[in-house]
């Protein structure tokens, strides 16, 4: 595995530690709502994962494994032994490598607009595609195409959130692109690190999510009634975004569960 890389964070607080994890090709602004609310009762580490953000993004494939790996020397910088891993979409998959890898250090596990499912094989050969593209052509064509199905459906694009995550989106390298669109394809299967009881787990599901079926989410966890399912009306892929207040809800009812 490739060395960690020094990543940027912002922290709010004091309390059980709380990590954070955007998805791709976002950063870590993307939790600004819920680390302002949180930060009252928890110390809250939100982190841009490689090739993200300020983050560095060398070159090659960066795979959920090596991103936890980034995160937990982080958190060995802070000084923190164990945290809640909070994790949406691609951070869900960074959240679930840490529980897979290093379960030692995951106090407790929040997939938001994520899953456990490893891709499919013609999924991962369309990520990897689209990983050859954004080092040929940029991110912007990528963008474009992403950003209506990170909403709900009938989402007006050209409101102030929507400008902002597609600003987002576009600030992402295409090296940092690529890089983990190659990772995310190369994923393992984590359904078995959800089967034991500790630590406890959720799962934070947007009922209008374009892109993680909310039907793939309940068939889950009829078969793992441990894992909490909380839906958040009104919201696609982005519920702290699109649903600030609900998602946050959610989040102080799991951590105050602990």
């Amino acid at each position: 595995m490739t060395d960690p890389v020094a990543l940027h964070y912002e922290e709010r607080g004091s309390g059980l530690p709380v990590v954070l994890l955007h998805g791709y090709p976002l950063d870590h602004t993307l939790w600004r709502a819920q680390m302002a609310a949180l930060g009252d009762a928890y110390r809250v580490i939100a982190p841009d994962l490689r090739g993200h953000g300020a983050s560095p993004a060398p070159e090659g494939e960066y795979r959920m494994d090596l991103l936890a790996a980034d995160v937990a020397a982080l958190l060995d910088r802070l000084g923190v032994e164990r945290a809640v891993w909070v994790g949406h979409s691609m951070g869900g998959y960074v959240a679930l490598a840490a529980l897979r890898t290093m379960p030692e250090r995951v106090a407790g596990l929040v997939l938001c607009a994520s899953h456990p499912f490893a891709d499919p094989p013609d999924k991962a050969a369309s990520r990897r595609a689209s990983a050859a593209q954004a080092l040929r052509e940029g991110t912007a064509p990528l963008v474009s195409g992403m950003l209506p199905l990170l909403f709900r459906p009938g989402t007006n694009l050209e409101t102030i959130s929507a400008h902002l995550i597609r600003s987002m989106m576009l600030r992402t390298p295409p090296q940092g692109v690529a890089g983990v669109l190659s990772g995310m394809a190369a994923r393992p299967d984590a359904v078995d690190a959800l089967r034991p009881l500790d630590p406890p787990k959720a799962i934070l599901a947007g009922r209008d999510d374009q892109i993680v079926r909310l039907a793939d989410l309940q068939a889950l966890v009829a078969e793992l009634p441990h894992v909490a399912l909380h839906v958040i009306d009104g919201a696609g892929h982005l519920p702290m975004i699109e649903q600030p207040e609900a998602t946050t809800a959610a989040l102080r009812a799991f951590l105050a569960a602990l």
